[in-house]
C-alpha cells in the first residue's frame, strides 16, 4: 500500500516538474544595439516572431541612416544564428551573425563583407525628446563656427531630423541638414551635412551624451576634412 501511494505521488508530481523548466529566451521585440569593430554605431532592431528582423541606425561611417533586415533562429540553449543585409551609403553589405540570447541582453558577433563586428543589445526603453531649437558652438580644428538647429521627430522612434544654418569667418554662411539617433542614458549619435554657398558639402559624424536640461552638452567626432570636430550644444528654453 505504501509503495502504491509513493508511486502515485511521483506520477502526480512529474508533470509539474516538467512544466517548471524555464522557457528558452526569445529575442522577439525591439532592442537597442551597440556596434563595435569594423564600424561603430547604434541601431534599433526589431525581431519578429516569424523569424525575421529589421532595423535602422547611425554609425561612424554612415553618411545618414543605415537600414538592416534579415532572418534569425534561436535554439533551446539560447544560441542565436542568422543572416542579414545592411544598406549603408547606397551600398549593400551582407553577413552572418551568431550570439547568445538572455532575458535582458543579446551579445554576439557579425562576420560581414566589410569586416567583423561585435554587438551588445538591451531591451528598448523610452528616451528623452530632443525636439526644439538648439544652438551650437562648433570647432573644426582651429576654425570656429556659430550654428543654429531646428530638431524635429522623424517617422522612426528615437530618430530626429536636423535642419539649420551656421556662419564662420572662413566659409561664410552655410546650411545644415542631418539626423540624430537618441539612445538610453542620454547617448546620442549624429550625422550632418554642411553646405556652404560656394563650396563643396562637408560631412560630420558626432557622438556623446545629451541632457536637454543641461546648459552645455559636448559632442565629438570626425569631419570629412580629416580634422576633429567638437560641438557644444545648448537647448533653447522650452
Amino acid at each position: 500500500m505504501k509503495f502504491t501511494l509513493i508511486a502515485s505521488a511521483a506520477l502526480a508530481l512529474a508533470p509539474l516538474s516538467a512544466s517548471a523548466a524555464p522557457a528558452p529566451a526569445t529575442p522577439v521585440g525591439t532592442w537597442e544595439v551597440t556596434l563595435t569593430g569594423a564600424d561603430q554605431g547604434t541601431a534599433y532592431v526589431t525581431f519578429e516572431d516569424d523569424n525575421e528582423f529589421s532595423g535602422y541606425g547611425l554609425s561612424r561611417n554612415s553618411l545618414g541612416l543605415f537600414t538592416l533586415s534579415g532572418t534569425w533562429t534561436v535554439d533551446a540553449a539560447g544560441k542565436l544564428t542568422g543572416n542579414y543585409t545592411e544598406t549603408i551609403n547606397g551600398d549593400e553589405i551582407t553577413g552572418t551573425l551568431t550570439g547568445k540570447v538572455a532575458a535582458k541582453k543579446i551579445t554576439g558577433s557579425i562576420a560581414s563583407t566589410i569586416g567583423s563586428f561585435k554587438f551588445n543589445a538591451k531591451r528598448e526603453v523610452p528616451t528623452q525628446s530632443i525636439s526644439g531649437v538648439w544652438t551650437g558652438a562648433t570647432a573644426v580644428g582651429k576654425v570656429r563656427m556659430a550654428e543654429f538647429y531646428q530638431i524635429t521627430p522623424s517617422a522612426f522612434p528615437h530618430l530626429y531630423e536636423i535642419s539649420g544654418e551656421g556662419t564662420s569667418l572662413l566659409t561664410g554662411s552655410y546650411s545644415i541638414s542631418g539626423v540624430a539617433l537618441v539612445g538610453s542614458k542620454g547617448k546620442i549619435r549624429l550625422a550632418a551635412v554642411s553646405i556652404p554657398d560656394e563650396d563643396e558639402p562637408s560631412f560630420s559624424s558626432l557622438t556623446g551624451t545629451v541632457n536637454v536640461n543641461r546648459k552645455q552638452n559636448v559632442l565629438k567626432g570626425t569631419h570629412s576634412s580629416g580634422l576633429p570636430i567638437k560641438v557644444a550644444l545648448a537647448a533653447s528654453p522650452r
